[in-house]
C-alpha cells in the first residue's frame, strides 16, 4: 500500500545533532518499525530533518506492571486482555531515531549529513511518506551518518532502509538501486571486508530476487 499521507508518531523527548527520542502512545499496530524513515521540523519549520528509526523501547506504567504481575496463560481472560492491550490500549513507547540529513523548505534536494540543529522538545514526529522515502534514497549518501556512526545497530539497519527503500520502486529499478548502493557501501567500508561482507549478506535475498523479476 502507498503511504502518501502524514503518521504523526509522537513528540520529541529529547534531542541532539545525532538524533532524537520520541515519546509516543500509540497502538500496537501503528508503532514504527525498526528501519522507518521519520521527519522533525527545525529551525522555526523552515527546515525538515530526516531521521531513521533505530530503537523501539516499550515502556511500563503502573497498570502494566499491575496486569503483568497477574494475568497468566491459563487466565479465561487472557485472549482477551491481550487483545485488548494489543489493539485498543495505547502503549507507552520510546522511540530512538538517528539523523541522516535535512531539507530547508521550498528547495527539492536534501543535504545529507547532521542537521543544524536539532528538533525542539515536544514538536511533532511524522512517518515520511512513500515519495519522501523515495527521494531521501535516491542518493546512496543517505547511509553516511549510519556508516559513521559507532553506537547504532548499523550493519542491521542500512540493509532495513535499503529494503524499505527498495520496495518503493518500480521492478525495473531495485536491481540498479542495489548494485548502486552496494558499490557505494564498497567504497565506504573498503578498509573493512569483514563488516561489508556482513551487510551485503544481508542484501543479497534482495539483490537475488530482483535479478529474478
Amino acid at each position: 500500500m502507498t503511504n502518501n499521507h502524514t503518521i504523526v508518531i509522537g513528540n520529541v523527548l529529547r534531542a541532539d545533532i545525532r538524533g532524537f527520542v520520541v515519546a509516543s502512545r500509540i497502538p500496537e499496530p501503528e508503532v514504527p518499525t525498526f528501519g522507518t524513515f521519520v521527519r522533525a521540523p527545525i529551525q522555526q519549520e523552515q527546515t525538515d530533518l530526516i531521521g531513521i528509526v533505530h530503537n523501539i523501547r516499550l515502556q511500563d506504567d503502573p497498570f502494566l506492571r499491575t496486569l503483568a504481575a497477574t494475568i497468566a496463560p491459563d487466565d479465561p481472560q487472557y485472549a482477551e486482555v491481550i487483545q485488548d492491550q494489543r489493539e485498543n490500549r495505547a502503549l507507552p513507547v520510546e522511540i530512538s531515531v538517528a539523523a541522516i540529513g535535512y531539507r530547508i523548505a521550498g528547495r527539492g534536494s536534501f543535504i545529507y549529513g547532521f542537521p543544524p540543529q536539532p528538533p525542539m522538545v515536544l514538536y511533532s514526529i511524522a512517518v515520511c511518506s512513500d515519495q519522501e522515502v523515495e527521494a531521501i534514497t535516491a542518493s546512496p549518501e543517505f547511509m553516511r551518518t549510519l556508516l559513521d556512526a559507532p553506537d547504532l545497530p548499523t550493519d542491521e539497519l542500512i540493509p532495513a532502509a535499503l529494503e524499505r527503500a527498495a520496495a518503493l520502486r518500480p521492478a525495473s529499478e531495485v536491481e540498479h538501486f542495489l548494485v548502486d548502493s552496494g558499490r557505494y557501501l564498497a567504497r565506504y567500508l573498503g578498509r573493512d571486508p569483514v563488516r561489508l561482507d556482513r551487510i551485503l549478506r544481508r542484501l543479497e535475498s534482495l539483490y537475488t530476487a530482483a535479478r529474478a523479476t
